[in-house]
């Protein structure tokens, strides 16, 4: 054993763990300010449990509790500890919250170097679970009303949301120097850390969207953010969040599932929307990739850039919104299938003027050749009607 001083002057080596230090490594990692929010929300919810069960003033009270028994008892303590936490907070939350918060706590308590066999917390601990009710799918009825009846520069928001199938956080974060205008359909480059996965993705925008966004991004300079005033996306998204709960209800489209507080219709049902028409267009694979689904992205982005615009534009129909646009999308195709039929026209035209050129020339050359032949046995038969030439050739047989 190393002696009590020996161990003394090695304090240097210490680390003090704190919360703070924690929530600064969930950044450095995440590169993500929703997701230290999210982490200070879960802990600050287990100080909450902490006071409310046991009169304890922090999380970190509790930990420092458990470290004071013997290490053979920690973990069926936290066992029993985290399965009362779920229990408690499942009473008001959902249970993906609930079960989420919970994964926090036990990294937190894993921080603070609390031993945690997470093959043990599985098998013992019972995650708590809602009914499950069928997903309302979003009608382009239901979209058309509340298009109608935002302002300008939400109908933009909203028209890009769809089209695009993007996070409303990744929405928010965007840049004009993220949009390419130079393709037949706007490219957005969705950079890493504005995604889920901190992985650059790219999408397009329909024609409809377009439509709503070039009068607000023209006059914009390169980097500043289009749809938002706020650096903050957090708060930029928390703010269209409760501007989509004032427009759902001005629209009564605020309905809830049963025994519910959750609503039905949601930011998250625009791109749900999206989800949906592409991957009944070009598969599941193909919309997971452009939603930023990670383990798709590959093969997607395998596809040459024309390949990629061309799928696109022909899911566009499916994810365009007013009437007007889906008429121009009908017309538009109508003129490219003319347009079409007239170039082939013409190319019959053409292939029919080969050939009759080419029937003219064999035509020609028959003539001439029958000539040739009609000459070659006139003169013949003018050398046989000769006698001098008879008798020349009589001449070399008996030679």
């Amino acid at each position: 054993m190393i002696e009590q001083e020996k161990i003394d002057e090695l304090g240097y080596l210490d680390v003090l763990r704190s919360r703070d230090k924690f929530l600064t490594n969930k950044f450095n990692k995440s590169k993500s300010t929703s997701t230290v929010d999210f982490c200070k929300g879960a802990l600050l919810s287990f100080d909450k449990f902490a006071f409310a069960k046991f009169g304890k003033d922090s999380t970190e009270q509790v930990i420092e509790d458990i470290k004071k028994l013997p290490e053979a008892r920690h973990e069926s303590i936290m066992v029993d500890l985290f399965q009362k936490y779920l229990h408690w907070k499942h009473e008001d939350s959902k249970a993906s919250t609930s079960v989420a918060y919970y994964q926090t706590a036990v990294e937190y308590f894993a921080y603070h170097q609390l031993r945690i066999n997470h093959y043990n917390l599985r098998r013992d601990i019972t995650l708590p679970e809602d009914p499950k009710n069928m997903r309302h799918a979003l009608t382009l009825t239901e979209i058309r009303k509340l298009i109608d009846n935002s302002k300008p520069k939400r109908k933009a928001l909203y028209t890009v949301l769809i089209s695009s199938g993007m996070r409303i956080g990744e929405t928010m974060g965007l840049k004009k120097r993220d949009f390419d205008f130079s393709q037949e359909r706007i490219c957005i480059t969705i950079p890493a850390k504005l995604t889920k996965k901190n992985t650059e993705r790219q999408t397009y925008i329909s024609k409809e969207a377009e439509h709503y966004l070039l009068p607000i991004i023209k006059k914009m300079n390169q980097d500043e953010l289009v749809f938002s005033a706020n650096k903050d996306i957090r708060k930029s998204v928390d703010n269209e969040i409760l501007n989509f709960w004032n427009l759902r209800k001005k629209t009564e489209l605020d309905a809830k599932y049963d025994n519910s507080t959750v609503h039905k219709i949601t930011l998250h049902s625009f791109r749900a929307f999206f989800e949906t028409q592409a991957s009944n267009t070009h598969g599941l694979e193909y919309a997971h990739a452009l939603i930023g689904h990670s383990g798709y992205m590959e093969q997607y982005y395998r596809l040459s850039n024309e390949d990629r615009l061309e799928k696109y534009i022909e899911l566009e129909p499916k994810i365009t919104i007013g009437e007007d646009f889906r008429n121009q999308i009908k017309i538009d195709k109508q003129n490219k299938k003319i347009s079409e039929l007239e170039e082939n026209t013409q190319k019959i035209e053409e292939l029919e003027n080969t050939i009759q050129t080419l029937q003219n020339n064999l035509k020609t050359r028959d003539k001439d050749w029958e000539s040739s032949v009609v000459k070659l046995f006139e003169e013949q038969a003018k050398k046989f009607s000769d006698p001098n030439y008879i008798k020349q050739l009589q001449e070399k047989e008996k030679l």
